[in-house]
């Protein structure tokens, strides 16, 4: 599709208005993110929200909601897992507003991310070379580069590698706009971005609307913009605040402590690359200063990102220098990219979920640019300074005020021409509270009926009709629903196989086991399903059956026989049972093509040192071994390596780190 161009002619002579929102076609090196996964999930999220502790230099305003909020399941989503390494050249559609000066490439595809913001030419993010889903994400799959957009749960976007709604505006001034949004299940609220690009301009303007729908109650909020910058050499990282909250991860637990800035321990954390391991730095920036924060490279040249005061708080991640560090950046991108994160959020610390009340709508406006300041000499103080100076030079706050106020309150009223369509959960979700009485979930955000696809007709059935849409468990469900709404429509349903499964599905992730139980029995005594088993033997882990889980499984198999999935998660409970032979024995009958698939490669090489079989699980690890979808913070390599050599060897852990250095390729430590 060909985008706007925005000009006028008077008088024989043009007008010089050329801001564009335009679909282009881009090639990129992109891995297959593949199907959903269809195992729904039962507490799997605890990685996440690690318990966080805190010491006394933290005061009780400052912790009050980071406790608040979490969430023990991702459904009703699903996890998004199937993913490989093998990147392909594929062409596919961006979202790309520009001017004369500025250049902003969009992924719709990818929850709207940014992935690229050229300046004068300049690339002032990091530009991930390749598009590589790995394990960062509360739903497994997650890429580097660019701006990411994250809303609801921490963890990062449920969406990031969904498709949002995109719509093309143009406005009358010559200001050109991308407008992207969606409904997110999780939280029930609707959010939106409106990035545009005045003519001539050369920042980028993105106002954030997040809307919690009247009649859905008070809901735990958050909102981070995550964006990549190019690490290098001699660069700094500014924000305007004297103190910070750092995160340290240690023994299972986020350990928050206040700091003075810039030094700790007589590292500068304003230079990223004097920090050996990775850290969360987030600013104390005090109501009195505008918030934003720049990184600065060598040049003196950076990205900057300032806010209006309703997203006050702002962080700096580093992956740190060390070897594991080192080795996620190449793991995200082609091996060559190096970058630190700076962001920016709605509250002080991404531990924080804040209360939003019925009915509320937040919104506010970011503003990305360029800053040229030389801050390579300055003390922390005066970089500030020079950098606030600089930012104001370009941007006041009363520019940026009346730019929110006019220009970004035009936009906000615009409609614009849907050119690429999202999930068809909106348009459920308005059907459901149409019969409810309500009204829609967005005052702005259409979902249209035609955006209703495959995995919302069973549900629209039991809407409308009272009927799940579906009769037979023959294969697992693609979609889950959860609330109250649903759950008093599932109940008053016919209480079929299916029906009875997915209210059993509800309660366990709700924490009700016995309940959850009984639902799943009763749909097995209707029809024996695999989904119905494998859900049993989940809450049998809960319940320590270890002797029922396993035949649960074995149920589950002998009805979903090719579901590699299901094979792979057995294969996790025997070693965690501790049956490391019996482990080897069900790999043994595995296909050739499945036995070569990593994580069953993995599983394999931990049944071998169980069983005292090191050589063979040596050949294994020194493949290299290299599993698509290692999750952040996941040690099993780094610990099956030393357990290998520690029993092997007989020695102790420290002599074994010793003897057998843990190779660059199978080193994840984010921490050390």
């Amino acid at each position: 599709m060909g985008g706007f161009p925005l000009f006028q002619k008077e008088a024989g002579m043009e007008k010089a208005f050329v801001s564009t929102a335009s679909m282009q076609k881009a090639v990129f090196q992109m891995a297959d993110l593949g199907e959903e996964s269809r195992l729904p999930d039962f507490h799997n999220v605890s990685y996440v929200h690690s318990s966080v502790v805190w010491d006394a230099s933290l005061k009780e305003e400052d912790v009050r909601y980071m406790r608040y909020g979490r969430v023990a399941s991702i459904l009703p989503y699903l996890d998004r897992n199937a993913y490989d390494r093998e990147r392909k050249e594929t062409v596919r559609e961006t979202a790309v507003l520009e001017n004369e000066h500025v250049r902003a490439v969009f992924l719709p595809w990818m929850g709207g991310r940014l992935w690229s913001l050229t300046v004068d030419g300049k690339e002032v993010l990091s530009h991930n070379p390749v598009v590589q889903p790995c394990n960062l994400a509360l739903r497994n799959a997650w890429c580097s580069g660019g701006v990411e957009w994250n809303v609801s749960v921490r963890g990062h976007n449920m969406l990031t590698c969904e498709t949002l709604f995109t719509e093309l505006i143009h406005m009358e001034d010559g200001t050109a706009c991308i407008r992207m949004y969606e409904f997110e299940r999780l939280r029930g609220i609707v959010y939106r971005l409106e990035a545009y690009l005045p003519a001539q301009s050369r920042f980028l303007y993105v106002q954030v609307h997040i809307e919690n729908p009247t009649g859905n109650g008070t809901v735990p909020m958050y909102w981070w913009s995550n964006m990549a910058v190019p690490e290098e050499e001699g660069m700094r990282v500014v924000a305007p605040a004297e103190t910070a909250i750092l995160s340290l991860y240690e023994a299972g637990n986020y350990q928050m402590q206040r700091v003075s800035l810039p030094f700790l321990h007589g590292m500068d954390l304003s230079r990223p690359v004097e920090i050996p391991r990775s850290l969360d730095v987030f600013y104390d920036i005090v109501d009195r200063e505008r918030p934003f924060i720049a990184a600065l490279g060598k040049d003196h040249t950076g990205l900057f990102q300032c806010s209006t005061a309703r997203e006050y708080g702002r962080k700096l991640f580093v992956w740190g220098m060390g070897q594991g560090g080192r080795h996620w950046q190449a793991f995200l991108s082609d091996g060559r990219q190096k970058y630190v994160e700076i962001q920016a959020g709605i509250a002080r610390t991404q531990q924080d979920h804040i209360p939003m009340e019925d009915g509320e709508t937040w919104e506010w406006l970011e503003v990305y640019g360029q800053l040229i300041c030389d801050v390579e000499n300055l003390d922390y103080s005066a970089a500030v300074r020079a950098c606030r100076e600089a930012l104001d030079a370009q941007i006041s706050e009363k520019m940026l005020r009346e730019e929110w106020e006019g220009r970004g309150r035009d936009i906000a009223a615009a409609s614009g021409v849907i050119t690429v369509m999202g999930s068809g959960w909106g348009a459920l979700e308005n059907e459901m509270r149409a019969m409810s009485g309500m009204e829609k979930v967005s005052r702005v955000c259409r979902f249209p009926q035609e955006s209703i696809g495959e995995k919302q007709k069973p549900w629209q059935e039991l809407l409308l009709r009272g009927r799940l849409g579906t009769e037979s468990l023959q294969s697992f469900p693609d979609a889950y629903m959860m609330g109250s709404r649903w759950q008093e429509r599932l109940e008053a349903a016919p209480q079929t196989a299916p029906v009875l499964y997915h209210r059993g599905v509800m309660a366990q992730a709700l924490g009700q086991r016995e309940k959850a139980r009984q639902y799943l029995e009763e749909s097995l005594k209707k029809e024996e399903s695999a989904c119905a088993y494998r859900a049993l033997a989940r809450l049998d882990v809960l319940d320590d059956r270890q002797e029922d889980c396993l035949q649960h499984y074995r149920s589950a198999l002998s009805l979903a026989e090719g579901m590699i999935e299901l094979k792979q998660e057995y294969l996790q409970t025997l070693l965690a049972f501790g049956m490391a032979q019996e482990a080897l024995d069900c790999l043994m009958t595995l296909a050739p093509s499945v036995q070569s698939i990593p994580r069953f490669q993995y599983l394999r090489a931990q049944a071998l040192v169980e069983t005292g079989q090191y050589q063979e699980a040596e050949q294994i690890l020194m493949q290299p071994l290299v599993i698509p979808d290692m999750r952040e913070g996941e040690l099993s390599l780094c610990d099956l390596w030393f357990r290998l050599y520690m029993k092997k060897d007989g020695t102790d852990p420290g002599q074994t780190m010793r003897n057998h250095p843990l190779p660059w390729a199978l080193d994840f430590r984010m921490h050390e």
